[in-house]
């Protein structure tokens, strides 16, 4: 998958500019902090995921004092050729999201994964040893990718989950029965179990190739695994979602002391133990980083297997974060894919990239004197 054109409307602080992709496989973003380089990046996100892969609501990505935003986009699929992308999500007058595949509307959920993207944060190199919400959003982010189900039964899980939340609050009132939970807590099941019988099914196959990625990165591990950690040992779809159930009735006397839900999906987490130790025991910061790189690769594989796509990459500032041999090795593992990447300055090895600069969300092609072109490289669409 090649990304040819973006153009963002009223997202967050970018100009509306028709920005136009040619010529290299690498293009560079550079600009001050603040600048809007994440933004874009983000843009290109929300076309794959039509949420922010920075967790923010809809309105925040929405440009102050603007009822609605617009990202539509080009792609070049490997396998269908020209592709037209476009959502649109509007907060007033009331919350709404559209989404459009060459130009016939589609829903939403159809179109997430439609541009395959793999995206590499700040955060993401902390992801041994940050919040499980880390880890559990990027399995979220794969999967939602690679299957409708999934993206749609993760959706439903939340607004069932909110509505589980809201039922406790008015049962601890004494408005409504604990026995008005059953029908809740069987909907949630059923959503909650298809979740964690994919996470399993993921985790399973990135098991089956991790050693080779972390040995090929220079750490010499044996016995890599990849555990998922939840309660509960069931392994088919349908006797997790009887444990499931069976868990929420024994956590049920707590969920109402704490009026929320405090077992399922939303609470499980994986972790990688190297010869039955964890990683973040006895790793060093490069060597956990190694570690995190390899899952990238092996995610970008899996996307690529799943989709018969290869994904757009997406790296948000992480050259800063990595040292000269972790930085070549992620440029040679990207090699072939189309990099859109952030940076203050300058990365090494970036000699045959196309820079772009950015200042204030408007962003502008260099030349390779280092000037900008003469003429806009982006074109505002009438």
């Amino acid at each position: 998958m090649r990304l040819t054109t973006l153009f963002p409307e009223q997202f967050r602080n970018l100009a509306p500019e028709r920005l136009t992709f040619a010529g290299a496989d690498t293009h560079i973003f550079i600009g001050a902090n603040g600048a809007g380089k994440t933004n874009i990046l983000e843009a290109m996100s929300y076309l794959s995921l039509t949420r922010s892969f920075l967790g923010a609501q809809e309105e925040d990505i929405i440009t102050w004092d603007a009822d609605f935003t617009r990202v539509s986009a080009d792609a070049e699929s490997d396998n269908s050729g020209a592709l037209k992308l476009e959502v649109v999500s509007a907060a007033r007058p009331r919350k709404q999201k559209a989404a459009f595949v060459n130009d016939v509307r589609t829903p939403v959920a159809r179109l997430v994964g439609r541009l395959p993207s793999v995206a590499f944060l700040p955060q993401d190199l902390e992801l041994f040893v940050g919040a499980p919400s880390l880890r559990r959003r990027f399995m979220d982010d794969i999967l939602c990718q690679t299957s409708t189900a999934y993206d749609q039964a993760l959706a439903a899980y939340g607004k069932i989950l909110r509505q589980r939340a809201a039922l406790l609050r008015k049962i601890a009132d004494g408005v409504c029965r604990e026995a008005d939970l059953e029908q809740w807590d069987a909907m949630l099941a059923q959503q909650g179990s298809l979740l964690t019988t994919m996470r399993l099914e993921l985790l399973g196959v990135l098991q089956c190739s991790i050693g080779d990625e972390v040995r090929a990165l220079g750490e010499q591990w044996n016995a890599i695994r990849i555990e998922y950690l939840r309660k509960g040992n069931a392994r088919d779809q349908a006797a997790i979602a009887e444990e499931f159930r069976a868990l929420l009735l024994h956590y049920r006397e707590r969920d109402l002391l704490l009026l929320s839900t405090t077992v399922g999906p939303h609470r499980e987490d994986w972790t990688v133990t190297v010869e039955g130790r964890p990683l973040t025991t006895f790793a060093s910061r490069g060597q956990q980083r190694a570690a995190v790189l390899a899952m990238l690769f092996l995610t970008v594989s899996y996307l690529e297997l799943k989709r018969s796509e290869k994904p757009i990459i997406l790296l948000d500032d992480v050259f800063s974060e990595l040292d000269d041999l972790h930085q070549s090795q992620l440029l040679a593992a990207l090699a072939g894919h189309q990099v859109f990447c952030t940076a203050t300055h300058l990365p090494p090895g970036s000699e045959h990239a196309i820079v772009w600069d950015v200042e204030n969300g408007a962003v502008r092609r260099r030349t390779k004197r280092g000037r900008h072109d003469d003429v806009p490289a982006a074109v505002v669409s009438p």
